[in-house]
């Protein structure tokens, strides 16, 4: 018989280590930003994410929290901006 494994709810991540995912909604929101523009940033790679159900459409894609870091990392160095993140 397998073992039921329950996803911890997000509100209980804060603050998220770096093994975390967090959805598109969020990252949005933290980013100040549309839902489109960070699935675009997926797809260009700069956001790494898998999807939950591979090769079918509209499932949700999970991010990884540390390419949120890396990416806020990055554009706060080209803006010269100092980086307020540690990796």
């Amino acid at each position: 018989m397998s073992t039921l494994r329950f996803r911890v709810p997000e509100q209980l991540l804060l603050p998220w280590s770096p093994q975390q995912t967090i959805d598109v909604h969020k990252v949005a929101e933290m980013l100040d930003c549309s839902e489109r523009t960070i699935l675009r940033l997926i797809e260009c790679g700069e956001i790494l994410a898998y999807q939950v159900r591979p090769g079918r459409a509209g499932s949700p894609h999970r991010i990884y929290y540390d390419s949120v870091l890396k990416y806020l990392d990055k554009i706060h160095r080209a803006a010269g901006v100092e980086c307020r993140f540690e990796l």
